[in-house]
């Protein structure tokens, strides 16, 4: 059979369009996957769509969020358990999130106070407030409040500590201290914080520079006219216990909660 319509591909002119082998297509095509617009059974020649290469696109897509074939032949026939493969695609994306923020954060210069949109994360923390004279105090205070936190058997290993300004003077260390726990944690230094969308900044430099941050993303949203839904944030990515006493190299997500 020879080809005679136009808007029909070979299967050598699919493989060089899409980045993909013979093997490949044949693949989706055995799993049920894609069928090709025209195939010949005595020559076994195949042609191709423009319907077909966008489903091949969509297939390429999944592929590369992280789910298997099998998956995705699910993903499209499998009506009955879409809530599973809904939660599925959030972890992935949930996935992607934090592998963008670790390059953003990585991308980071001393000096750096580009703004970024982020999302927060739902969570449960267990929280103390204090006032500090100065930036050592509030490290101290800091660790009191994680070390309480890991007493109680309830401490999150996925989740980030930070501090929450209770103040709106970027100066002023009138700070709440939050530790992510399990959701089942009822003591009565619980918080319970919605997920939300927000700016930040990714700041490289010893903490005592924080507020320098803190003073450029007021100023940001302030022009904006963004409408800010609470306080500001230190999120501590990467500080002494992974970066010893080499403090121009701590990372600390400055973050304010902002109205979608």
């Amino acid at each position: 059979m020879k080809k005679h319509d136009n808007s029909l591909f070979k299967i050598g002119e699919i493989t060089k369009i899409m980045g993909i082998t013979r093997k490949t297509l044949i693949v989706y095509e055995d799993m049920g996957l894609l069928s090709p617009a025209v195939k010949d059974e005595e020559s076994g020649y195949r042609y191709y769509s423009a319907d077909n290469i966008t489903q091949i696109r969509a297939i390429r897509s999944l592929q590369a969020l992280g789910l298997t074939l099998k998956e995705v032949r699910e993903y499209y026939y499998d009506t009955e358990n879409i809530n599973i493969h809904l939660q599925r695609l959030m972890e992935l994306r949930a996935s992607l999130d934090r592998n963008i923020q670790m390059l953003q954060m990585r991308a980071t210069k001393p000096g750096d106070l580009t703004v970024h949109k982020t999302t927060l994360p739902g969570q449960v923390c267990f929280c103390r407030r204090y006032e500090c004279k100065d930036v050592s105090e509030a490290s101290n205070n800091l660790r009191d409040t994680y070390i309480a936190a890991t007493h109680t058997g309830k401490l999150s290993m996925l989740s980030r500590m930070f501090t929450m300004r209770m103040s709106a003077e970027p100066g002023k260390l009138d700070l709440m201290c939050c530790i992510p726990v399990a959701d089942d944690y009822d003591g009565p230094e619980r918080m319970e914080f919605a997920e939300s969308p927000a700016l930040c900044i990714y700041y490289r430099g010893p903490y005592e520079k924080t507020a320098t941050a803190v003073r450029a993303l007021l100023q940001y949203v302030t022009e904006k006219n963004i409408e800010t839904t609470g306080p500001f944030r230190s999120i501590y990515l990467e500080g002494p216990p992974t970066r010893g006493d080499h403090s121009q190299d701590y990372i600390t997500q400055i973050a304010v909660p902002i109205k979608e």
